[in-house]
């Protein structure tokens, strides 16, 4: 069969796509059923003209005829990929379609018109602007500091809380080599540590987990940072994006807890008088060598409840119920105090003043504290 032997109708009938032929008035001469599905219309609405079409804000907008003349005239005209028309269906909905205009050539002016439906295709792009712009806002906000590199390791993204961290204004960060954040004397070694991430086969991963690095600022003031890099492709375009979190702040935290526990120990572990740091449910987190002495050698301590320990006593059994009376006590809020008396091996006695404290923050007990000075010279045995 030649295409000679196909007559306009059947051609126009077979195509898939919504299409008409208008005059040059705008008024639609011929159809096929694929415009009726688009309009949902039972047959090709001919005679009618194109504009009734449109919803008021659309012809009020543009002259559509005008526009199907251009369209015609010069149908690669680049601006014309992103121009669509709203197009109102016969039950009232708008529905975007992109047109396409095509000048025939006879004696009067017609113009073919197709048309493409739109509405998923912008639902799409709609989502993925959402999703573009949700990504921006979490990487613009987030409290890590996130610097994206090329393959060349040339900055291409730095967040807010990157240039902050780095002292650097708006924008200044991007085209600027991720070396001038290291350290010249790291910069060998994080050199041969990128070579070595850039050869591993894995398409996105994290360098190590989270690894602590050394940074510069703009300054020259060098920062400890928690940092991991992953790469991702996307499009044929290999990207590098390292996460950093500051760690001055919790080194400093650091330094002054080991500090505060070190000076507590000091003074916990050379004090003359027993004490004991006991957990809200009465276990043992602490105790100095002073208290060792009153429970028999290599006697196990840590995690161990408080009141059933062996201290030397001529009745345990006493001893422990009033010091489960005293940690009751305590765990109410109540400090506890009382004096005891200690029968050591070798038959002397001590007599010592015993307090239970309770340690509370924020109004919850989260502590108690043990202690036992001695309240006279030992008794020695027949005294």
């Amino acid at each position: 069969m030649l295409l000679d032997d196909i007559s306009a109708s059947q051609l126009l009938e077979r195509v898939p796509e919504p299409m008409l032929v208008m005059s040059s008035d705008g008024f639609i001469v011929s159809a096929n059923d694929a415009l009726a599905h688009l309009l949902e219309t039972d047959a090709p609405p001919l005679a009618t003209n194109v504009t009734q079409f449109l919803p008021e804000t659309e012809r009020a907008r543009l002259n559509p005829l005008a526009w199907m003349r251009r369209w015609a005239e010069t149908p690669e005209a680049p601006e014309l990929e992103y121009v669509h028309l709203i197009c109102r269906i016969a039950r009232g909905n708008d529905r975007p379609v992109r047109v396409r205009v095509g000048r025939l050539l006879i004696d009067d002016v017609y113009y073919l018109v197709l048309l493409h439906d739109i509405t998923q295709e912008q639902t799409r792009q709609h989502q993925s602007r959402q999703a573009h712009r949700l990504a921006a806002r979490i990487l613009a906000n987030s409290a890590d500091a996130i610097v994206n590199v090329n393959a060349e390791f040339t900055i291409i993204y730095a967040n807010p809380s990157a240039e902050i961290l780095f002292g650097y204004g708006r924008g200044e960060l991007v085209d600027k080599p991720l070396s001038a954040l290291v350290p010249d004397r790291f910069r060998e070694s994080h050199e041969i540590q990128m070579a070595k991430f850039v050869k591993a086969k894995a398409p996105a991963r994290l360098m190590g987990a989270r690894v602590e690095v050394a940074v510069v600022t703009k300054s020259g003031k060098e920062i400890p940072l928690e940092a991991s890099i992953c790469k991702v492709t996307l499009d044929q375009t290999l990207v590098y994006s390292a996460q950093l979190r500051d760690l001055t702040v919790r080194k400093a935290a650091q330094a002054e807890l080991a500090r505060s526990t070190a000076s507590f120990h000091t003074v916990f572990d050379h004090a003359l008088q027993a004490m004991a740091l006991i957990s809200p449910t009465g276990s043992v987190l602490e105790m100095n060598p002073a208290a060792m002495d009153l429970l028999p050698p290599g006697q196990q301590v840590l995690g161990s409840s408080f009141s059933e320990l062996p201290f030397w006593s001529a009745d345990p059994e006493v001893t422990a119920n009033w010091l489960r009376d005293a940690m009751a006590q305590c765990q109410r809020g109540r400090a506890y105090r009382s004096p005891v008396n200690m029968r050591m091996p070798d038959g002397s006695q001590r007599q010592l003043d015993f307090s239970l404290s309770p340690i509370a923050r924020e109004g919850e007990i989260f502590a108690m504290v043990a202690e036992a000075r001695e309240m006279s010279e030992a008794v020695s045995p027949g005294a």
